[in-house]
């Protein structure tokens, strides 16, 4: 059994997928820029193979990963990031491995926002409000602003994804829009809901008619704030009413593998779907910790394999310190030193984003781009010049 895994080398999900993927007995390949990423770093990855980044050079790519496939002869090829996996998902044939995802209008329609909401409603969730750019003031609530797609692999200088940001003002707001439009993407401007994160994590087989393994969980804290991905969480029973209508959406959608949907739930409690990740996301280890191994039931399904359905358990806590580091920096919740201490506390007996005890290379690998970042910053930045 195996399977490769491509990425730009930063990604957390990839990581957490190719320690998923070797505890089930894959033998796993990763294919990166260079081989310092987090995910190559680690124990769980057999081999390293250079893969330039998709939304940079599409031919390149495609060829790198073909050779790849070709040296490791892998069964099954993973796009860890939106860029990856649409490139893969075009063309598919470009590869001699299973791609596993579902037809490429069907990918690009459930990674289409607008598209989403749509199918998300007509499946009897809410979405928050979407709002027009002209009709706003600068007396204006706060607003959320997203690319309707995070990637256009293949247009130049496109970057592998478009930030969410809350903005504050029509004038702020239409600026952010020009600015995503820039970037090669389409605007959506939606109503800032505030509430916490919760998402619910499924794997599928063909069609999305039957989900084969699930996982739910509830974010305590999120970076960036307001509009950023769980920096701690928790697995929670999943609820039959939400996973009931996610399985109608994603069949709706004709989806296929892993699909990670987000929610804001406001102080009405009721959820509102924000966001589909047909792809390894960053909290994904907590799922696995919790006894739902997403990725090992995608790639069995994906190349033929028999697979039990399995739930994932409640009550495992999850840390990303780095994130809750820097949010700490930021909110000082009670305090700096409360704050600072909080997060400490918090990634005792939690599962790790990065660190492991038994992996350690990839947090020294962290430790090393964060450092060096600092001096690039430091460096740059006008108040370090003498």
């Amino acid at each position: 059994m195996r399977a490769l895994v491509v990425e730009q080398g930063f990604s957390r999900g990839a990581l957490a997928a190719v320690r998923a993927l070797a505890q089930a007995g894959w033998q796993v390949g990763v294919g990166a820029p260079d081989g310092r990423g987090l995910a190559s770093s680690s124990r769980a990855c057999a081999r390293r193979h250079p893969v330039p980044a998709a939304h940079q050079d599409q031919p390149a790519f495609l060829a790198a990963v073909a050779r790849a496939v070709r040296e490791g002869g892998y069964e099954v090829v993973f796009g860890a990031g939106e860029a990856e996996v649409l490139t893969l998902s075009e063309h598919r044939d470009a590869v001699a491995a299973v791609v596993p995802h579902a037809g490429h209008q069907v990918v690009l329609d459930a990674l289409d926002k607008a598209r989403l909401a749509e199918a998300a409603v007509a499946a009897g969730f809410r979405v928050p409000e979407s709002l027009t750019p002209a009709a706003l003031s600068d007396e204006t609530l706060p607003v959320v602003v997203k690319a309707r797609m995070h990637a256009r692999p293949g247009q130049a200088g496109a970057p592998p994804r478009i930030d969410t940001n809350v903005v504050l003002g029509a004038t702020a707001t239409r600026r952010r829009v020009s600015q995503i439009a820039g970037l090669g993407g389409q605007a959506e401007v939606q109503e800032f809901l505030e509430g916490h994160l919760m998402a619910y994590a499924a794997v599928t087989g063909a069609g999305g008619r039957q989900v084969l393994a699930q996982s739910m969980q509830v974010a305590s804290r999120v970076w960036p704030p307001g509009a950023g991905a769980s920096c701690r969480a928790v697995s929670v029973p999943v609820d039959p009413e939400l996973s009931g209508r996610a399985a109608a959406l994603l069949a709706a959608l004709g989806w296929f593998g892993l699909a990670e949907l987000q929610f804001i739930v406001p102080v009405d409690g009721i959820p509102r779907l924000i966001d589909l990740n047909g792809r390894f996301y960053g909290s994904l280890a907590l799922a696995v910790r919790a006894g739902a191994n997403l990725p090992a039931v995608w790639a069995a399904l994906a190349t033929g394999r028999d697979v039990e359905p399995v739930t994932a358990a409640s009550g495992v806590r999850y840390s990303w310190w780095e994130g809750d580091l820097r949010r700490a920096l930021v909110e000082r919740r009670g305090g700096l030193i409360r704050d600072l201490s909080g997060v400490l506390r918090a990634g005792v007996g939690a599962v790790h984003s990065v660190g492991r005890w038994r992996d350690p290379a990839p947090a020294l690998t962290q430790a090393q781009r964060l450092f060096a970042e600092h001096r690039a910053y430091r460096r740059d930045s006008p108040e370090a010049s003498p």
